[in-house]
């Protein structure tokens, strides 16, 4: 996201749970579980106000926005330094899904699917699924297991209830289960300060 949104910068801390999202030089909080984040993460008008319920491969979405500077005024606390607001199809009145599957290597197998349509004339559904796993590629060299692997996946419904065309009103129920060995990392080539550092 951060190669198309200018100002936007995301990182990722020790694991796939601690996602920093900066905008214009300003954001914290992923690194430490007591501070909510200057960025705000919205799904549907939700506030997320934690990395990891904000993960998720949502097989319906509509649509991210990025608000950059303060948007406290629409969006309340914890949107100091912006928001990224992340919003769902709703339900539809005519039956329709939608079904997308990837492979990959380290034996990586993503899924995804949805499916919505009418109840009565007045209420419509939605369910969606999603899993994600992979291999660690990241060999521990000790009696521990391969590090960096991804293992989540999640369930999402949603009803639309419509009464007349100036009202509408939306029930969300969405799980997400994460449970991976994350994150490793290693130098590729070891710089000529590493040996004068040591030496000290």
């Amino acid at each position: 996201m951060q190669s198309v949104v200018p100002s936007l910068r995301v990182s990722q801390q020790q694991s796939s749970s601690n996602t920093n999202f900066i905008i214009r030089g300003f954001g914290n909080g992923a690194n430490n579980a007591g501070i909510e984040p200057s960025v705000g993460v919205f799904v549907d008008g939700v506030y997320r106000s934690r990395s990891t319920s904000q993960i998720s491969d949502l097989p319906n979405l509509q649509r991210v926005e990025v608000l950059r500077g303060p948007q406290s005024t629409l969006f309340g606390k914890n949107a100091s330094a912006g928001v990224i607001s992340i919003v769902t199809q709703k339900p539809q009145f005519e039956w329709g899904g939608n079904v997308e599957g990837t492979v990959s290597n380290y034996n990586g197998y993503r899924a995804g699917a949805f499916v919505t349509g009418p109840i009565s004339d007045t209420l419509a559904f939605s369910l969606g699924g999603n899993f994600n796993t992979r291999d660690g590629y990241v060999e521990d060299l000790g009696d521990g297991p391969d590090t960096n692997e991804r293992n989540r996946w999640g369930l999402r419904g949603d009803l639309l209830w419509e009464p007349n065309d100036d009202m509408s009103f939306r029930l969300i129920a969405d799980y997400d289960e994460i449970d991976e060995i994350c994150c490793a990392a290693a130098n590729v080539i070891n710089g000529p300060t590493g040996a004068a550092i040591l030496a000290l």
